[in-house]
């Protein structure tokens, strides 16, 4: 059991105070490195999220092979028509272009 507001709870509701309340009073430098920390603490809200997907879709990914082997068949071309590791990989790219860089609001 997990006490509520959770810590991606708390990173969003951290990121939204500094965004609404802080960064428009300031200019300058300390208003970039008040959007950098904002920025970061998106990504790491977003990051805890959706980790048990990521653990998943890194899984489908590697599929029980050592992760240095499925490199070298990459690299080798031996795995080039293979569907599901393509699968695979774009749901990878999906979830960490989820937490990395989301769609706005809106868009």
């Amino acid at each position: 059991m997990q006490d509520e507001p959770s810590g991606a709870a708390l990173l969003d509701a951290a990121r939204r105070a500094l965004t609404e309340e802080v960064v428009p009073g300031l200019t300058g430098r300390p208003r970039y490195v008040a959007l950098m920390v904002a920025n970061a603490l998106g990504i790491a809200a977003r990051d805890i999220t959706q980790a048990e997907f990521w653990r998943a879709t890194a899984g489908r990914v590697v599929a029980g092979e050592p992760v240095e082997t499925l490199i070298e068949a990459i690299r080798a071309g031996e795995r080039d028509a293979d569907p599901e590791l393509h699968a695979a990989l774009t749901a990878a790219a999906e979830v960490a272009a989820q937490i990395w860089k989301p769609a706005a609001p809106g868009a």
